[in-house]
């Protein structure tokens, strides 16, 4: 059994009711049979009744825990006494039940009132619910550490890369949106840029093999065709478990490249050298139409 702990107390329809933690699980929120007769209006002996009465549909350990059975291990008096029980009441109970939220489910299913299931509702979006709040906050703070030790990691190389102040934002921005955290700051490019795959779509020129868009020709032909650093800037990527700086090309230059096809009939295979020196083919098919 997990160890239960009494975390303060809640208010909740006007009664302050003890927070209790564990029991079920690390962090998991718990009842006793004497918060929710408090709760419900009722003795707390008629909770314990219809709970020994239906003992059968209640699994120990999952949805019920009888105190009144560990009286012999260590704590479990300190725990009942801040959870409110009197130690005359302690003595004379034959069960001193905590319930899980699954265990306080099934006995509402016993109760079976409107009122009944009412409460129900309001207990579990306002009591229990608040532990996935708490654990969702911290799932958001761990994101957040990543984030911010990613960026810290990332902005020194993309400043080795050439990247500019508003590029490193960009990125950073990106990073923190992923991990669901929004920066409230919107940060435009003076010109919006594009792989060279994106280009090869726009301009409609694509491997003939494969069907693929020709990003390789279309870096030959930037490399023909010549540009300055005002038309191409270099960004942080990363996909699956790549990533790197990869450059990116403004407008002007796809529409230089589209006049280049044209200007060559729109060629069906356009030479490149290799490293070594060969002369090479990229065969590919103009869609003239894209251009």
């Amino acid at each position: 059994m997990n160890e239960l702990t009494v975390k303060g107390k809640q208010n909740f329809m006007g009664l302050n009711i003890p927070v209790v933690l564990g029991g079920f699980g690390e962090d998991k929120k718990c009842l006793s049979d004497k918060t929710i007769a408090e709760i419900h209006g009722m003795n707390a002996f008629d909770v314990r009744r219809r709970i020994s009465d239906n003992i059968n549909r209640f699994k120990e350990n999952i949805d019920l825990i009888d105190l009144k059975q560990r009286m012999h291990q260590a704590q479990t008096l300190e725990i009942l006494l801040s959870l409110g029980y009197a130690k005359q009441s302690i003595t004379q109970a034959d069960h001193i039940y905590i319930l899980s939220e699954r265990g306080y489910a099934k006995l509402i299913k016993i109760m079976d009132s409107d009122l009944a299931w009412e409460i129900h509702d309001k207990l579990i979006d306002e009591y229990f619910m608040l532990r996935e709040e708490k654990k969702e906050a911290k799932a958001h703070a761990e994101r957040l550490a990543s984030v911010n030790n990613a960026v810290k990691i990332l902005t020194p190389m993309l400043e080795k890369a050439g990247c500019s102040s508003q590029i490193q934002l960009l990125t950073a921005k990106s990073l923190y949106e992923k991990a669901g955290v929004l920066i409230p700051i919107e940060i435009q490019a003076d010109k919006q840029y594009w792989d060279t795959v994106h280009i090869a779509r726009r301009v409609g020129i694509y491997y003939k093999t494969s069907g693929k868009p020709a990003d390789k020709a279309v870096n030959e032909i930037i490399r023909r065709i010549g540009i300055s650093e005002a038309d191409y800037t270099e960004t942080w990527e990363s996909k699956g478990n790549w990533q790197g700086t990869v450059r990116k090309y403004s407008d002007e230059v796809i529409d230089r490249i589209a006049c280049w096809l044209a200007d060559n009939d729109y060629p069906d295979k356009i030479q490149y050298e290799q490293s070594d020196g060969q002369k090479k083919h990229y065969h590919v098919v103009c869609r003239r139409e894209a251009a």
